[in-house]
């Protein structure tokens, strides 16, 4: 989850704030009440702090010694995000959940061979993902019991 919201963030220029006072950053004058956005996009795809940026998971694995994204992900400072904590967690139950109990692939074509799927994502003051296909089944039929029992059946398996 941290690479993909380094990766591709949701809000790539954070969320604007409003100069309190006048003020100044690097020779640069801010006066009262200007907007200022954090150019998270930016930040997360600095080549200093994040070699090959674009790249997603280099090798496959996260690196321990790379800049964790949540510095910028969920905002800055003294108006960071309070739910941030929350996210990061709902995410990866969320995320664990899904793929313990589904097998999620790429789409077959009429053949039933993999269809490569290039991601893409919307421009704009938030980027969401252009909907695409994909092949989701339940992992064995304990995990399809399980699915049903939470009612969640008619929503996914159908």
């Amino acid at each position: 989850m941290k690479e993909t919201l380094r990766w591709l963030p949701i809000a790539p220029l954070g969320i604007p704030h409003a100069a309190a006072e006048d003020d100044a950053h690097n020779g640069y004058f801010i006066p009262k009440g200007s907007l200022v956005f954090g150019n998270s996009w930016s930040i997360l795809h600095d080549p200093v702090a994040y070699p090959e940026p674009e790249r997603f998971l280099k090798d496959g694995k996260l690196n321990p010694e790379v800049r964790d994204p949540g510095v910028a992900v969920f905002g800055f400072g003294r108006r960071i995000c309070p739910g941030r904590h929350f996210s990061d967690n709902a995410m990866y139950i969320l995320t664990s959940s899904l793929l313990s109990v589904f097998d999620i692939g790429p789409p077959l074509n009429q053949r039933g061979q993999p269809v490569l799927v290039t991601p893409q994502m919307t421009s704009g003051l938030l980027s969401t993902p252009v909907p695409f296909k994909c092949t989701i089944k339940p992992r064995s039929t304990v995990a399809e019991a399980l699915i049903r029992d939470t009612q969640m059946d008619e929503v996914v398996i159908g």
